[in-house]
């Protein structure tokens, strides 16, 4: 009876610590887990809120007239001409990334040359309303998204 009293009390703390040790690695786990979802989610809202302000500070910074949707190099584009005619702002999508290219007159100009905004699946633009644009883009990884821009620059 000794004997097997001493095998209990030399085990049960063993067996304590061995279920203790698994929970705690079982938290452990899962805490990253969840971690790594907000922080996923997170970046992807971020990008998103990231891209909608640029293109609504692009067309606000526009003059009455200049904004309207066009194609460049065989793409969908946000396209901004200045007053003068001097130079038009290109914002679209090549491959993965959104880019932004002002090319001068007459000038040629390389789609793969523009400079990098964010990184989207998919960005399409589309007048839905008279000076309402509904611009409509997928970041990297994420989930659609679907902005909605007042365009008071004569679209």
């Amino acid at each position: 009876m000794d004997n097997r009293t001493f095998r209990i009390n030399s085990v049960l703390p063993i067996l304590l610590f061995c279920a203790f040790a698994l929970f705690a690695l079982w938290v452990a786990s899962t805490s990253v887990r969840t971690y790594r979802q907000e922080q996923a989610a997170a970046q992807e809202n971020e990008t998103g809120r990231m891209i909608s302000a640029y293109i609504d500070q692009k067309i606000r910074q526009a003059d009455p007239g200049t904004v309207s949707i066009g194609t460049f190099g065989g793409r969908q584009a946000l396209v901004i001409a200045q007053s003068d005619g001097s130079w038009t702002t290109y914002v679209y999508r090549f491959g993965s990334r959104m880019m932004e290219q002002a090319v001068q007159r007459g000038a040629s100009a390389d789609p793969a040359g523009g400079t990098e905004i964010a990184e989207v699946t998919t960005f399409q633009l589309k007048m839905v309303k008279p000076n309402l644009l509904r611009v409509r883009f997928t970041p990297l990884g994420g989930r659609v998204k679907t902005a909605y821009m007042t365009v008071s620059s004569g679209l």
